[in-house]
């Protein structure tokens, strides 16, 4: 086994327990790409998130270039390929809300849940401190899921809506396919490591503070859309 198939199974094992935990402790966790109805206000209100995430990790994808080029510049030319890539993404997802009729300027208004910009806060913190490695982690959290869930998501949702409501979505998913994405990060991560940008509990420590906030994030989501609809309705049935 080399090091980068030992470094592939110590990331599978702890993000499968830490999704794991997300779907056991959060309600509605798994309704994304769950059998039952697609939750219109719930999908909405997570791309909109998702658009607002990619653009406030643009800034610490920037950061961890700049320390990137430092700390393995071969590493720092595939990491600026695939952050170039992932500047332009919420382009694609924003495709989708637009058909839903809602604009830029409404999503662009929208405040991002707590536990999103406390991340963003956490991820500028550690690249600071401790150089790339906390940006590439969140990268490896993201595209994991990705691989693992985003297909499920665009097909449900085109189920619900239309193949026109997910073409940016679909075309997400296959510039994350064709590029290999998640494959790359892990590899970007293995230089890093390699190079002393600190060992693997390191990188695995920062792949669960990263799924902590997911796991919060989930909560709001839940609170936000289902929870306080359901609260609004049972007073109207008062």
């Amino acid at each position: 086994m080399t090091n980068l198939e030992r470094l592939a199974g110590g990331v599978e094992r702890v993000l499968s327990e830490e999704v794991g935990r997300i779907f056991a402790e959060v309600p509605y966790a798994g309704h994304l790409t769950g059998g039952d109805d697609l939750d219109d206000a719930y999908y909405l209100r997570h791309r909109v998130e998702t658009i607002r995430r990619i653009r406030m990790t643009s800034k610490t994808d920037a950061l961890a270039l700049f320390h990137m080029v430092g700390e393995d510049y071969d590493a720092a030319r595939r990491w600026a390929h695939y952050t170039a890539q992932e500047l332009n993404h919420d382009l694609l997802y924003m495709k989708d809300l637009r058909r839903h009729g809602m604009t830029d300027e409404a999503v662009a208004a929208v405040e991002p849940f707590a536990s999103t910009a406390a991340m963003v806060d956490y991820l500028l913190i550690m690249i600071n401190l401790t150089g790339a490695l906390p940006a590439v982690a969140y990268s490896l959290f993201v595209e994991w899921n990705s691989a693992r869930g985003s297909a499920r998501v665009v097909e449900k949702a085109e189920r619900k809506y239309s193949g026109a409501h997910v073409a940016g979505s679909r075309a997400h998913v296959g510039i994350d396919d064709d590029q290999d994405h998640y494959a790359m990060v892990l590899d970007i991560a293995h230089r890093l490591l390699a190079r002393g940008g600190g060992g693997e509990e390191q990188l695995f420590g920062l792949l669960r503070e990263i799924a902590g906030f997911f796991r919060v994030y989930f909560k709001e989501l839940y609170e936000h859309t289902i929870a306080r609809r359901d609260r609004e309705s049972a007073v109207i049935a008062v």
